[in-house]
């Protein structure tokens, strides 16, 4: 058959089983949208802005077997790219961009000149420090070889965005091919390192002296398709596991090994329990400061810590007494199940921990006529239904809290973008998940749905049935708190008294004949829940909740020593328990920072 190179793409696209294109129509992409548009197997979703497209494409990545195609053009098509591109870079997700570019003659090169054809950029240099590979596509006859080698790319190793940049004459190119057959995605991905046997056989002798040995996983599992293979290990083991928030749905917050998601911003337990293990294996997670409190020379300060990363490069800025292993999440806990046959069930040291997290797993709230996020939150872990979605926005007080408090149930599948923690992920991830077959919810904040609010209309469009809590404190809680804290009281652009008006979000929706319900109490709301979530259409519930609670629990900095700010162990969160609780939960080992905070401040 004969057609242009855009149509070739799509049918090897196609071929691989990558069929869901996400993307904006504009005049540098023109003939690459007339292919999708053409041809019988891809699936396209339009979008109102790139940088929707883009964190669409990443979401339905993250909830299937598949990549997302995320498709801009020229210019600020380009460019508006750039924060979801960011965001797969820095949570390893693989995604595919395309963009659009002026034709190969009008390409200013290195000519000096800052632009010579319309609404050209160089978007390659702008993204070559967060994808693994970015290129211009020069010559139309290599196109097939460079769009295999980013695909490997993109899948292999520590996954990560590519960016292939396509002039429009190579667009517009005709080309004889055959169709190509179906094949397998997993043909292209690069076969991974062997493990260091000796390191392995190191690490087996210490799960066999062990009286208190801790698993902490991280996103790198879900990276490496090692889910099934995780549950196994620990399931064989009988050994209790920590999670960050990207595998918060791991398994349901009741299941007896499951330990919670520790950090700066926790429940209590996670951390007491991090802090009394004797022996720590973290697994495909990358420990960022959030995580280790701020502290990593104190993070699980009573262990022997083990760190398992495909990246060699985070394995490089642990503190000496990590011991590190370089090698992918799956190749490693295949190796470990191989290897090493459990030792007698951990069952003292798992009753222990259980001990802990029934202590703390509540906290209580204040209770005021003014509905709380914990109190939602409460509800919602009650009312969402197991074998669901649920998307999430990713940065602010309501989000913080939902990672912290929310109580999952079997199969639910939740996600976030965390490295970049980008307000306005909310809305497009929502349409990245849309035709998954499951039950479709997103909570959101006001501060955040702002960003990217005119993907409600998208949702409208591709006829989403999906149920939306969009949370509403009056702008930025979490910048709020901050300058409450910090800067006394001097609020600046946080909310309707200091220059940031927030529109009623419901009534937007109502104009775009959403279904909408404005919730300002608990019973309220469950009432309405009670009523809609079963209905099957798309409905936003806007509620209101008090605009300036305060984050909890949470490992605070203290202001002692006339205006020197330490920040308290990991195990020690605010609000600060009294002394004899917390020696009793941490075995009598107190940190002399927790008896110097309480003394001084």
């Amino acid at each position: 058959m004969k057609d242009t190179i855009s149509y070739y793409l799509m049918d090897y696209f196609a071929s691989l089983g990558l069929k869901k294109v996400f993307f904006v129509p504009g005049g540098g992409n023109m003939f690459l949208v007339d292919a999708i548009g053409r041809h019988p197997e891809i699936d396209f979703v339009s979008t109102h802005n790139e940088q929707a497209a883009v964190i669409a494409a990443e979401a339905y990545t993250r909830l299937t077997n598949s990549i997302g195609i995320a498709l801009v053009t020229t210019g600020p098509g380009a460019t508006n790219s750039i924060t979801g591109i960011a965001g797969a870079w820095l949570d390893s997700i693989p995604l595919i961009v395309i963009s659009g570019q002026v034709k190969r003659n009008d390409i200013k090169k290195n000519s000096g000149v800052r632009q010579k054809g319309p609404q050209e950029i160089d978007i390659v240099s702008m993204v070559k420090n967060i994808t693994k590979y970015a290129k211009t596509i020069k010559n139309k006859n290599n196109i097939l070889n460079e769009v295999q080698k980013s695909i490997s790319l993109t899948i292999s190793g520590r996954p990560g965005p590519i960016l292939l940049d396509i002039p429009l004459d190579i667009q517009a190119s005709e080309k004889v091919f055959k169709k190509f057959k179906k094949q397998s995605l997993n043909s292209l991905r690069l076969k991974s390192k062997n493990i260091n046997q000796l390191q392995l056989k190191k690490i087996i002798d210490k799960i066999r002296e062990s009286k208190k040995p801790l698993f902490l996983l991280g996103q790198g599992i879900k990276s490496a398709q090692a889910i099934t293979i995780t549950k196994k290990l620990v399931e064989k083991f009988n050994i209790p596991y920590l999670v960050t928030w990207p595998m918060l749905d791991f398994a349901p917050d009741c299941h007896k090994l499951n330990m919670g998601r520790p950090g700066v911003v926790a429940k209590r337990y996670p951390n007491l329990i991090l802090q009394n293990c004797d022996l720590l294996i973290s697994i495909g997670a990358r420990l960022d400061r959030v995580v280790t409190a701020h502290n990593p020379k104190n993070f699980a300060k009573n262990a022997n810590l083990y760190c398992i990363d495909v990246d060699i490069s985070e394995l490089e800025k642990h503190p000496k007494r990590f011991n590190v292993i370089h090698s992918d999440a799956k190749n490693f806990i295949s190796n470990l199940l191989n290897k090493c046959e459990p030792k007698p069930k951990n069952n003292l040291w798992v009753k222990e921990c259980n001990l802990i997290k029934n202590y703390f797993i509540t906290d209580k709230i204040k209770k005021s006529r003014k509905l709380s996020i914990y109190e939602v939150i409460d509800l919602l872990s009650k009312k969402l239904p197991r074998d669901s979605i649920i998307a999430t926005g990713s940065s602010g007080l309501s989000v913080e809290a939902f990672y912290t408090h929310f109580s999952n149930k079997e199969n639910q599948r939740i996600f976030l973008t965390t490295g970049l923690g980008a307000m306005g992920y909310g809305f497009p991830a929502l349409v990245g998940v849309n035709k998954l077959n499951k039950q479709l919810f997103l909570y959101e904040s006001d501060g955040s749905a702002m960003m990217n609010l005119q993907e409600l209309q998208t949702l409208k469009t591709i006829g989403s049935k999906a149920k939306i809590f969009l949370i509403n404190n009056n702008g930025y809680a979490s910048i709020r708190n901050t300058q409450r804290n910090f800067f006394k009281g001097r609020y600046i652009g946080t909310g309707s008294n200091s220059g940031l008006d927030t529109p009623s979000i419901s009534k937007l929706s109502c104009s775009l004949g959403i279904k909408s319900f404005k919730c300002k109490s608990l019973k309220e709301l469950e009432s309405k829940l009670d009523k809609y979530l079963i209905k099957d259409e798309l409905i936003l519930f806007e509620i209101f909740v008090q605009e300036n609670e305060n984050l909890f629990p949470k490992c605070s900095t203290h202001n002692i020593d006339n205006g020197n700010f330490i920040s308290a162990p990991i195990e020690d969160m605010s609000p600060l328990l009294p002394l004899i609780t917390l020696k009793k939960f941490t075995n009598n080992k107190l940190d002399k920072l927790s008896e110097r905070i309480r003394y001084e401040i």
